[in-house]
């Protein structure tokens, strides 16, 4: 969620040591504000080479936890489990009171979290030491990574209020095209890099070859060392004061709920949102388990088609940008949403044999994605209702509310692929297994949940009261 380029130092108190997280300045100067931007860009590079690696339902962490012995439910688990931790972010405006900013939230929220990759990355090396446990360590993983997911879900809300402030309403869709492409690029790199090594460090079992244990060891810890440098880049980007007044209660988390819901744009792309989220998350833990268990690819082969993917969409972002600038975020969502819901089917259709290269055609229809994922972000930013940190209340209670509905889709995935595991499934003269099942299942729903898109006017902030 976060975004390397040089910043250079800027004659303001922004950059000075007299910044701090305690005191921030209640207003920023323009070159405050580029400054700022420079920064975000930077700690998301930098955050990225952690994700490619810790990402849940991503290649390392599928492939470790298939190492020890995760099943088809248990890998619908590492995708909800962080999903139902989005739940914490109900209370993000009560940790704003309680830490003074929303600075210092997002800053210690996210160094609770990523040093939760130090005992993870603890864990990969007991699992190699001590293989004859794998049940417990696939349960300290869990536990491990649905903290994980919490502390920076609270951190990523407040990261967006703050954001807000540091992209102006007109700036927000080419920068964050911008900040994309180098986010991207270095995910790009940190992935197919992480493949290779998996397919390259082997040891042979009695059932086979398989990746040596202490690949995902190397692995999480430089996803660990890259996440803790990401703190140094927040603690310096500015950020205006945004503490209540002395006095003023902590606010009830119900209080945030009903402001959300009485305005009527962002309850409605709330309601289309979980519907599409809870179809997506169906798949979400599976591709990468239907690649490997099911197609029968090699980890290289897989990084290769997700940096084919990745690649596709860094192109495509900048134009992505240019469009929603000039037609509206709103319409690029409708547009990119309906070509999602053939992409999922084109998936169902994918059996072994040669199925490189139609998935390779599949993943380069990313550059579509690029859209989505670009104007979701924005549109919900741009219809917030302010600009300071009153929008962290709006901003808990929407990530919060589609992330739980979200990981309801991974919970029912894991159970209907567990009944459906020794059947074939026939439709249309064609026979299909149980991930292809939920793949087609996720595109109906996909389709279903357009019925809940409404447009939304988002060239201009959103004004209450």
């Amino acid at each position: 969620m976060f975004t390397l380029i040089k910043s250079g130092k800027v004659a303001t108190s922004a950059s000075s040591k007299t910044d701090s997280i305690i005191t921030p300045p209640t207003t920023l100067t323009p070159a405050q504000l580029q400054y700022g931007r420079r920064l975000m860009t930077q700690e998301g590079t930098l955050w990225a080479v952690m994700n490619a690696i810790a990402v849940p339902g991503g290649l390392v962490l599928t492939g470790f936890a298939l190492y020890m012995g995760a099943d088809a439910f248990v890998l619908g688990l590492v995708s909800a489990l962080p999903l139902v931790a989005a739940l914490l972010q109900l209370w993000t405006p009560q940790f704003l009171v309680l830490l003074g900013s929303r600075k210092r939230v997002t800053i210690y929220a996210l160094t609770i979290a990523r040093l939760l990759l130090l005992p993870l990355t603890a864990l990969a090396l007991v699992a190699w030491l001590l293989p004859q446990q794998k049940g417990l360590w696939l349960i300290l993983f869990l536990v491990i990574l649905t903290l994980f997911s919490g502390f920076t879900a609270i951190g990523g809300t407040t990261w967006l209020s703050w954001a807000v402030t540091m992209v102006p309403i007109e700036k927000r869709a080419s920068y964050f095209a911008r900040r994309s492409t180098i986010v991207g690029l270095m995910g790009l790199v940190v992935t197919l890099a992480a493949g290779t090594l998996l397919d390259n460090w082997k040891e042979s079992t009695p059932g086979g070859e398989q990746v040596h244990p202490a690949a995902y060891f190397v692995l999480l810890l430089i996803a660990a060392i890259f996440s803790l440098t990401t703190i140094f880049s927040l603690k310096k980007t500015p950020d205006i004061a945004t503490a209540p007044a002395p006095g003023i209660p902590r606010p009830k988390f119900q209080d945030s709920l009903i402001a959300t819901w009485k305005l009527l744009p962002l309850r409605n792309y709330l309601i289309f949102r979980a519907v599409w989220l809870f179809a997506v998350g169906l798949v979400l833990p599976y591709y990468t388990v239907y690649m490997l268990q099911n197609l029968h690819l090699t980890f290289t082969e897989i990084s290769i088609l997700q940096n084919a993917g990745m690649l596709a969409m860094l192109i495509a972002t900048p134009f992505w940008g240019q469009i929603a600038d000039k037609y509206g975020n709103s319409r690029v969502i409708y547009w990119t949403s309906w070509f999602k819901v053939l992409y999922i089917l084109l998936w169902a259709l994918i059996v072994p044999g040669q199925p490189f290269f139609p998935l390779l055609a599949i993943h380069l229809t990313l550059a579509v994605d690029a859209g989505l994922t670009l104007s979701s972000s924005n549109l919900l930013m741009n219809l917030m209702p302010s600009h300071g940190a009153e929008n962290v209340g709006y901003f808990s209670v929407f990530v919060a509310a589609t992330s739980v509905i979200s990981s309801i889709g991974p919970f029912i995935a894991g159970i209907a692929i567990g009944i459906l595991a020794s059947t074939q499934v026939s439709l249309l003269e064609m026979d299909f297994g149980a991930i292809q099942v939920i793949f087609l299942a996720s595109g109906v729903l996909r389709g279903l949940s357009m019925f809940f898109f409404r447009g939304f006017d988002d060239k201009k902030a959103v004004v209450v009261g």
